[in-house]
């Protein structure tokens, strides 16, 4: 049987999720609130799929302040974030390319990724273009840092990164990421 990218996403994404209660997806996330809402026809323990912008009532939140009253009392397990680049810290650029204020290029901003982050316990990071471009070895601005010092409050964090490549785990210990696995169809070609 063949699957789509995007098919193969959303069932990768769903295996990170499966006995969380509460999964939170912020707006213009098709795939990672497909997989959110995999997860709770699959899994008894998922109780409640919130997306921001949804008009459906069992899904719908008033807006990014419910959002972070939720994450804020600790009641969202998991959220998803993306950005123009990351890179193996898992930092995430919402901001532009180039240094700040001057930046060469714009993008829309963070709006409270960094809050979503510190709080969220698993925060996967997800990205459908997996380039040189977007994962780069430091991002020219943090917008959301992946780490933070040991005296920091800080219950959340990355837990994941996903792309159509392959799946990533963040090891809080060595403050990295790592690979976990390839996708089936992915592997490198590797020359003789």
């Amino acid at each position: 049987m063949n699957h789509s990218i995007e098919e193969l996403l959303i069932a990768t994404i769903a295996e990170f999720l499966y006995g969380l209660k509460h999964i939170a997806v912020g707006v213009l996330s098709p795939i990672p609130g497909s997989a959110a809402l995999l997860a709770k026809v699959r899994s008894e323990e998922v109780k409640k799929v919130s997306i921001i912008g949804s008009t459906q009532e069992p899904y719908r939140l008033d807006g990014g302040v419910d959002l972070f009253d939720c994450a804020g009392q600790g009641r969202v397990d998991a959220f998803f974030l993306s950005g123009g680049q990351i890179d193996g810290q898992a930092n995430v650029n919402l901001t532009g390319i180039g240094a700040y204020p001057k930046q060469e290029t714009r993008w829309s901003g963070a709006f409270g990724s960094a809050y979503l982050y510190f709080l969220v316990p698993r925060v996967i990071l997800f990205r459908e273009e997996h380039s040189r471009r977007v994962f780069v070895p430091k991002v020219d601005f943090i917008s959301a840092p992946g780490v933070s010092a040991p005296n920091i409050y800080r219950p959340g964090g990355p837990y994941a990164l996903v792309t159509p490549l392959c799946q990533f785990l963040f090891d809080r210990n060595k403050k990295t990421i790592f690979l976990k696995i390839y996708p089936p169809g992915t592997q490198p070609r590797r020359s003789a």
